[in-house]
């Protein structure tokens, strides 16, 4: 049975996160993705998170990052600061159904790429602008990056250790809650189209879908004039609640006790029975109150259990708890494995990459086939196909087009990644550990052939 979006073309000019990870959702339900990148300005996503660590040869066609959110699309290299390659950009969008980009709205000005420029082309066009803040408004053309967006979110000020300061997430989380929000977009405006045959501009503003997502401390002020508190992981109504050292180096669990019989199982689960007669922590409020005695009380218990016996333990008594998953661990987990939430992508030969695992789509659909997985194209890799293929340019023109330097299959003018080696990264606390036989580890596990 065909996958729900087969037969829908997306053309996708966007960096990084927010644009590529919506446009890779699509792909996953079959939508035709085609990529634009430009030769005379790398993609950052190409020079970081090298394969083996490694800034040999074609690197840029060797990049985990730029892997993970690109799979199952289609590569076409376009310099857009030269008018022919705008034409062709408008020829490819002409016969798309969307147009998804995530640059500063003055720059989509300056290419003539505008909705409104569009829409002359193709009447029925969907298009996204996926930018920090909106396509309108005062901070419209800030730049933005995903740690901006979750300050003006709020997400930031909710975020830290009482009384300390206001904390980053490691990863630009924005860019993964305005990719989902994006693709719900896109799929509602598809279904709206179906129905009336009218295209749509979505404006999609990174820091407006994480502030949804978070509206508790807007809330709070809203009806009782508070401003939210920072608070680590505790939590205002259960205790105890919070991240807890296990044995071994960098392990941990986390436990969230919301009622007083949960409390008991926990307490008998520990092997701290005496807790329960304890005045401190007879009931919610009380637990609440002296949580930070708590917290280090079961702290000198969990230290000595192993992250996931001590996660089995509690669950089995009923206590809501769950081991601190690190990247390797999140790799082998036998949960993860079983649901088959990794899939096994080839690459091609030329970048010297075995077949790795990737993480899947979030979703199954059980009355569809499930897509196959292509890895995230090589530059330039479908220049021809696109060109030729579905425009009908005539060889001479192809030809033309790298000439000028308008299409490619490489940087032309870049610098070169530095590339930190392992254990001086160790040294600077970029990364807790790595493993040295890593290559050999998940070929044992992942790799058919």
């Amino acid at each position: 049975m065909a996958l729900p979006l087969e037969g829908i073309r997306v053309v996708e000019m966007g960096q990084l996160i927010a644009i590529p990870a919506a446009t890779k959702l699509l792909a996953d339900m079959g939508a035709q993705v085609i990529r634009i990148e430009s030769c005379s300005r790398l993609e950052l996503y190409r020079a970081t998170s090298l394969y083996e660590n490694s800034a040999d040869g074609e690197y840029w066609n060797r990049a985990a990052n730029f892997y993970e959110q690109n799979r199952n699309k289609l590569g076409l290299t376009l310099d857009l600061s030269k008018p022919r390659g705008v034409e062709a950009l408008k020829e490819l969008i002409a016969v798309s159904d969307v147009f998804a980009e995530n640059f500063t709205p003055r720059v989509m000005k300056n290419f003539g790429l505008e909705y409104r420029n569009l829409r002359q082309l193709k009447p029925d066009l969907i298009m996204v602008s996926s930018t920090g803040y909106g396509y309108t408004g005062p901070w419209s053309e800030f730049g933005a990056i995903g740690y901006s967006t979750e300050a003006a979110s709020g997400l930031t000020h909710m975020t830290g250790y009482k009384d300390g300061p206001p904390a980053l997430p490691k990863i630009p989380y924005a860019d993964y809650t305005a990719a989902e929000h994006t693709a719900f977009a896109i799929t509602a405006a598809l279904v709206h189209r179906a129905r009336t045959g009218v295209g749509q501009f979505i404006d999609v503003s990174h820091s407006e879908t994480l502030s949804s997502t978070v509206p508790e401390a807007l809330m709070d002020y809203t009806v009782n004039g508070r401003t939210m508190e920072r608070m680590g992981n505790q939590d205002p109504e259960m205790a105890p609640h919070g991240c807890y050292p296990c044995r071994g180096d960098d392990r941990w669990v986390v436990i969230a006790v919301a009622t007083d019989s949960e409390w008991a199982s926990l307490c008998h689960a520990l092997g701290a029975s005496d807790w329960v007669r304890d005045s401190r922590f007879a009931d919610v409020q009380s637990r609440r109150a002296h949580s930070d005695e708590l917290d280090r009380l079961i702290c000198k218990i969990t230290h000595r259990r192993d992250h996931y016996e001590l996660m089995h333990t509690l669950q089995a008594a009923g206590v809501a708890c769950g081991a601190v998953l690190d990247g390797r661990e999140m790799l082998f987990d036998p949960h993860l494995r079983a649901r088959s939430f990794y899939r096994t992508q080839a690459h091609d030969a030329g970048t010297g990459m075995p077949p790795l695992p990737y993480a899947s789509a979030p979703w199954k659909l059980f009355e569809t086939t499930e897509s196959s997985v292509r890895p995230a194209p090589l530059m330039g890799e479908h220049n021809r196909d696109m060109l030729s293929g579905l425009l009908g340019m005539p060889e001479s023109t192809l030809q033309t087009l790298e000439d000028e330097g308008i299409i490619g299959y490489g940087p032309v003018s870049h610098l070169e990644p530095t590339i930190v080696p392992l254990e001086e990264q160790k040294r600077q606390g970029r990364i807790l550990g790595y493993d040295a036989d890593f290559t050999d580890t998940v070929k044992k596990e992942y790799d058919p052939t």
